[in-house]
């Protein structure tokens, strides 16, 4: 599947009209209502946002190193596409697949403060005509507070519930001297002084902010993500300026985590193109759209025989194969898109019995069974509505797939085949197995037959080499 590249504008072009700021406020909401349910869901903001400041845990975040600008990218990512993901809950999929991270351009000529967005206390619900409580303005804090965190404000916790900030008096005797500091450090071939040099004004600004941003609880505050997009983008200029030849290898080879991205070392994120976006320098810029492509990852592989899953039958299910070649060493049967299931069930495979098999069939060569394949069950949903179904994840080729995708059954039958093989021409003179006639048996964990609809497959395919 293919992704357009759209850009990341900047946040002061966004009316309070506009349909991408209301969409950015709806899907923080959305991305709230997981995190209610479920504080443990990945798809969480409370999730996402502790992921900086330690989420059960040390803190993830990279600062004071090399690794500031590169990891921080695809913690920037993850938050845009899990926003997305929300957004496609609530808007047409061109609006959804459009949306993009705003950024907000604190070291402008023209800046005068924190983004009007930010500062008001309600807007519009566009849908419904309500007045709702801003949510760009604050956030829920839901994460137990450990005093003993060397982060912690003064005056000492409690905190308050939700986030809050004590901004300066203004760009002329706070924010004005973060320009040049910006200016200077995009002067730099180095990559490991353009770190340095980054890191600077992007500390003073979260100190400017105060209140959540001055502590590493700061990616709690909306606020947050359209500063560090902003950051982001200024590593992209550098990027379009020097390259990235001066970056040394390990921060190239970083593994950024806990992200489920298909690579996630440092190195990957250098693109921001592959990655699904570019930066807007003004309204009237036009950018250009180009093809992500898809990693799609699949199991290939030569079979000597295959059919598709057949109308639904009773209990054990039946499948009709073709002749196997006869001299071959070993035998594999795969059943491809295999789906999860909420209970643990075994698969059990016979061949050419007479009758049909079941529950109660012994496991042993004289009764042509060939194996089995466990299915672990993933038992009742951990997370808030929806986390379990991989339908609600959008599709980017960026991320890995869904815990619940479908999956690969692969079991050993060599042992079987060659004794019906050997069975078949002692008894009847004729060489080899023939017409494989497949019962697949499915039982739960205390051995009772439950009919074979209980799981789900593509195909199946039996090989031999």
């Amino acid at each position: 599947m293919a992704s357009n590249v759209f850009a990341r504008e900047n946040i002061k072009n966004w009316s309070e009209t506009s349909r991408k700021l209301y969409l950015f406020r709806r899907g923080l909401e959305e991305m709230q209502k997981v995190s209610k349910s479920s504080i443990t869901d990945e798809r969480g903001y409370q999730w996402v946002a502790g992921v900086h400041g330690g989420f059960g845990g040390e803190p993830y975040c990279q600062h004071q190193n090399l690794n500031f600008v590169t990891w921080h990218r695809p913690y920037v990512l993850d938050f845009e596409l899990k926003l997305r993901d929300q957004i496609h809950k609530i808007a047409s999929p061109a609006d959804a697949d459009e949306w993009r991270l705003p950024y907000w351009d604190w070291a402008a000529e023209d800046v005068t403060g924190l983004p009007d967005s930010f500062t008001v206390s309600t807007y519009l619900d566009l849908e419904t005509g309500e007045t709702k409580p801003n949510p760009l303005l604050s956030q829920p804090y839901q994460l137990e507070w450990n005093p003993g965190l060397p982060d912690a404000p003064s005056p000492p916790p409690p905190w308050p519930i939700n986030t809050y900030r004590n901004p300066g008096t203004g760009p002329v005797k706070s924010l004005e001297p973060l320009r040049p500091m910006v200016e200077n450090a995009l002067k730099e071939s180095s990559f490991t002084q353009l770190s340095g040099l980054l890191e600077s004004p992007h500390n003073n600004l979260h100190v400017w902010v105060m209140g959540y941003m001055a502590t590493f609880r700061s990616s709690f505050d909306p606020i947050f993500w359209v500063h560090h997009a902003n950051v982001d983008r200024q590593f992209w200029l550098w990027q379009r300026k020097f390259g990235n030849s001066s970056i040394p290898s390990e921060v190239k080879d970083f593994p950024c985590q806990p992200f489920k991205f298909n690579d996630i070392k440092a190195s990957a994120f250098f693109d921001v193109e592959q990655l699904g976006y570019t930066y807007m320098e003004s309204q009237n810029v036009i950018t250009r759209s180009t093809a992500v492509e898809a990693m799609n990852l699949r199991f290939t592989a030569a079979l000597s025989t295959e059919a598709l899953s057949p109308p639904v039958t009773p209990q054990t299910l039946e499948v009709e194969l073709d002749p196997i070649e006869n001299n071959f060493e070993r035998a594999y049967l795969r059943l491809y898109d295999l789906e999860h299931t909420e209970k643990t069930y075994e698969i059990r495979v016979f061949a050419n019995q007479e009758g049909t098999p079941d529950a109660t069939t012994p496991l042993t060569d004289e009764q042509h069974y060939l194996g089995s394949f466990v299915l672990l069950g993933h038992g009742n949903c951990p997370g808030a509505p929806g986390h379990c179904d991989r339908r609600a994840m959008t599709a980017d080729g960026l991320r890995q797939k869904h815990h619940l995708s479908p999956g690969l059954a692969l079991i050993d039958v060599t042992k079987g085949l060659i004794h019906l093989k050997e069975n078949r021409t002692s008894t009847n003179g004729e060489v080899g197995v023939g017409t494989i006639s497949l019962s697949l048996v499915v039982v739960d964990l205390l051995n009772q037959q439950v009919s074979h609809e209980q799981i789900q497959f593509a195909r199946l395919s039996l090989s031999t080499v």
